[in-house]
């Protein structure tokens, strides 16, 4: 399942929601708009509980899925990020220069190099802080990424495929494979 955290400014039929819908993937996508972040953070860390979720976050929603993935990093399978928010100090972001991606849990950030709303600084010292699984692409666009909505879908679809499966029902891992069935 993919959860996605929609930005201030964006909303469950904004263009990085329709276009992940039209995947064809089970998506997931609650109406944030005017809800301060903690109350961001409550919907979504409700709505991640069964686990095994590629969790998308934008901007605000960006700082959201952030925030998550460090509180619960068992529940996502990836974390992308688009033009997230990362250096807003709003509770339960108090510490933003903190903040980093969890070890092992691979991170894709997409962030503008002309972005004007959120510096890709903030992404860049994310990226520095928490290490090698976390990539970041700086691309030639600004902070709603109209011109990158393909490459999102590519992120998303890669990062779905390369989920590893599910253990079979009475054995203890997963297909075979030695990586983590996080």
């Amino acid at each position: 399942m993919i959860v996605f955290a929609h930005g201030l400014e964006g909303s469950p039929q904004g263009n990085k929601a329709r276009r992940l819908r039209a995947l064809g993937l089970p998506l997931l996508v609650s109406d944030l708009r005017g809800v301060p972040l903690a109350g961001r953070c409550s919907v979504v860390e409700e709505q991640t509980r069964p686990g095994g979720v590629l969790l998308v976050g934008s901007s605000y929603g960006g700082l959201v899925a952030a925030l998550l993935a460090v509180q619960h990093p068992e529940r996502f399978t990836g974390l992308v990020l688009c033009a997230p928010a990362l250096t807003l100090r709003e509770a339960p972001n108090l510490e933003p220069g903190r903040l980093a991606a969890p070890p092992d849990l691979p991170t894709v950030i997409l962030h503008g190099v002309q972005d004007d709303v959120v510096s890709i600084e903030g992404s860049r010292r994310y990226r520095d802080r928490s290490g090698d699984h976390v990539r970041l692409l700086e691309l030639d666009d600004d902070h709603a990424l109209h011109g990158s909505l393909d490459l999102l879908c590519e992120v998303v679809e890669r990062m779905v495929a390369a989920r590893p499966a599910p253990p079979l029902p009475g054995t203890r891992g997963g297909s075979g494979s030695s990586r983590s069935s996080r």
